[in-house]
């Protein structure tokens, strides 16, 4: 039997056990104050301070408001004023293989001319030890004519000093080899062009001039290249995912997934060491590994890769290639040349029913779809297959991304809306660049310039989603080139004179938005991460200025003084 003073203890300790958990319940972990602080959400565009609690947002507001979340156990951090925003989310990447250039392969910027190309790969040749390949990248678009010949085959050998050289363009659609490549791929006169690609061969005497147009026609030189080993892998994808962060990236979606990319990012999160939300976007057709598994038996096995910050949630499909090459699918016809005459369209990969079944029995098994198609005949047979689809999976939610869309006619782009489909406007190329230049070599420059018409499309109201498409395209994800580039349509870097199709230029705080919720919500992520909301994770970024005080040319040289994933404050030095 208790006793009557027993009871009062009891009662007390009880009640000093409510006060605590009350406590307990109204402090945060990690508050951060006195800023200026853009949230992305439309409730409270801007406010001065948030507080944090495992690792999600439980209140943002002003000052007084957050006081109330601490106490003796909170991390209190005062931004004396500074410009806070959401974390970036990259709809289109290839990290991995930014990562493993940067590490372990032959690295030279797409700016290169010829004979800096040729520098580079003796460079390269010079440090590489007996039998090592020689891969790296990116060679300009503008250089496809000049690398078309056997003369520029000859140069490359002779800087080579036998090794094997693999060397990719800057659309990553394309790649030169060497003769030492050529010999152990057993490529030749006779060589046929496979499905999709192009063995490009000198017009007079019909040998292989050591360029390939398009995926199909060099996969099986990447067959005999030396697998990437597990412990580099791992460390590309570590140093991926540190410049990323570095950059103010929280979200990427890796916009090609092979097998052994998935078991990379599965080892990172497994490790502590994947500090952003993986999107993961899986192929449909065959890669580079044969022993790999893709397609259907590759998805159906996702969920044993998805981890905490992993997201298997994709397909990835190409329906054609990029402009340069003349691979891209387009409604009229590219310039005359002597290869193709004077009404070549370019091909799609697909046609209508073929796609259109595909991304039904995809759908069915409850993924997503990325489509990668660059022509504007590409984005209508995306835009025709969605429909037909659409009719008997209909969804509020945008499970179609169209990746590119760099040319679309003018009476396609309301249909976006229509069928509620996502436009990838990556890579970061709306402003004028070496890639640009060599697309008006293939289309002249008044068809060229009307090229990402992203006002056009948020004035249809749009879904639209940035990303960087890295290290395709530019030798850096920064989304701040991008963004500046968004609103200037000229080249942040000075790389290039002039604007492209200025009449396309967006807002600051479109391009804001394009690059954070609406590519979270593009990727999957938009009811946890994107804004500085209430319940989401608390995905944030520190900037050296206030984007909103300064003259926009300057935009390009932001950088990220703070960077917090999940309410972690992330260390990005080497």
């Amino acid at each position: 039997m208790v006793n009557p003073f027993s009871k009062k203890i009891i009662a007390v300790i009880g009640l000093l056990l409510v006060i605590g958990t009350a406590r307990a319940s109204t402090s945060a972990d990690l508050v951060l104050k006195n800023g200026s602080i853009y949230t992305l959400d439309k409730a409270t565009p801007w406010v001065e301070a948030v507080a944090v609690r495992d690792g999600k947002y439980v209140a943002v507001g002003s000052i007084e408001k957050i006081a109330e979340w601490i106490d003796e156990s909170t991390t209190v951090i005062d931004l004396e004023g500074a410009m806070a925003m959401p974390g970036i989310n990259d709809v289109h990447q290839h990290p991995l293989d930014g990562g493993y250039e940067v590490l372990f392969e032959c690295h030279f910027p797409p700016q290169s001319d010829f004979n800096a190309i040729l520098e580079a790969v003796s460079d390269c040749a010079q440090k590489s030890q007996p039998g090592d390949w020689i891969i790296g990248g990116a060679w300009s678009s503008q250089h496809l004519e000049r690398l078309a010949s056997l003369d520029a085959l000859a140069a490359l050998d002779k800087v080579s000093e036998g090794h094997p050289v693999f060397l990719r363009d800057d659309t990553f659609h394309n790649r030169w080899v060497n003769t030492e490549v050529l010999k152990r791929a057993e490529i030749t006169t006779n060589t046929k062009d496979p499905a999709g690609g192009v063995i490009v061969k000198d017009t007079k005497t019909g040998k292989p001039t050591g360029l390939f147009k398009e995926f199909p026609s060099f996969l099986s030189i990447e067959a005999i290249i030396p697998a990437r080993q597990a412990d580099r892998m791992q460390a590309a994808a570590a140093e991926a995912i540190r410049l990323n962060n570095a950059l103010g990236i929280t979200g990427i979606q890796d916009a090609y997934s092979s097998e052994q990319y998935l078991k990379s990012w599965r080892s990172l999160d497994q490790n502590g060491r994947l500090s952003a939300w993986l999107v993961a976007s899986l192929p449909v057709a065959p890669g580079k590994n044969p022993n790999e598994r893709f397609g259907e038996a590759l998805v159906t096995t996702r969920e044993e890769f998805r981890t905490a910050h992993l997201r298997p949630d994709f397909v990835k499909l190409f329906l054609d290639g990029v402009p340069p090459a003349r691979t891209a699918f387009f409604l009229h016809p590219y310039l005359p040349d002597e290869e193709h005459g004077s009404d070549f369209h370019g091909l799609a990969n697909y046609d209508i029913d073929e796609l259109s079944r595909i991304l039904k029995h995809y759908r069915q098994l409850g993924l997503k779809v990325k489509l990668h198609a660059t022509g504007d005949a590409s984005v209508r047979l995306a835009l025709d297959a969605i429909e037909q689809v659409q009719e008997s999976n209909s969804t509020q939610e945008s499970i179609f991304h169209i990746a590119h869309a760099s040319f679309i006619a003018a009476e396609d782009i309301p249909r976006f809306k229509a069928l509620n489909v996502t436009a990838d406007l990556s890579p970061m190329l709306w402003f004028p660049t070496g890639l640009w230049y060599a697309t008006v070599a293939v289309l002249g420059e008044e068809r060229a310039t009307r090229f990402w018409p992203v006002r056009d499309l948020l004035d249809s109201d749009v879904m639209v989603a940035g990303g960087s498409d890295w290290p395709a395209g530019q030798p850096t994800s920064s989304p701040w080139i991008g963004i500046e580039g968004l609103v200037t349509r000229r080249n942040p870097l000075g790389e290039v004179p002039g604007e492209l199709w200025s009449q396309q230029s967006i807002k600051l705080a479109e391009a804001l938005r394009l690059y954070t919720l609406d590519s979270a919500r593009a990727m999957g992520l938009g009811e946890v991460t994107g804004s500085i909301t209430v319940g989401k994770s608390a995905d944030l970024i520190v900037l050296d200025r206030n984007l909103f005080e300064i003259p926009v040319e300057q935009i390009h040289n932001t950088e990220v003084t703070q960077i917090y994933f999940q309410g972690q404050l992330l260390n990005t030095h080497d």
